[in-house]
């Protein structure tokens, strides 16, 4: 599935918060800050060529949602775990 960046961060971070290895939650609010690094992490990602990205309509960038789930799982966005 192809997601827009902003969209991918947001489900990155949805699913970094349900790992038992976060912090507790105080809130169920997303943190912009954590979001706009993780958003900048997926961009680290994309010129790394780590991931693979479209450009659609607007000029929009999107990323493949089967490729940056692998990477969660796999502890590439676990330095953010604590700042949930």
């Amino acid at each position: 599935m192809a997601l827009k960046v902003p969209t991918a961060a947001l489900r990155t971070y949805d699913m970094l918060k349900e790992s038992p290895r976060a912090t507790p939650r105080h809130s169920d609010a997303r943190d912009p800050i954590v979001l706009e690094q993780i958003h900048g992490r997926i961009r680290e990602l994309l010129v790394t060529y780590r991931i693979s990205s479209q450009i659609g309509q607007n000029r929009q960038t999107f990323v493949f949602w089967s490729e940056i789930e692998p990477l969660v799982r796999e502890g590439i966005f676990d330095d953010f775990l604590w700042m949930l």
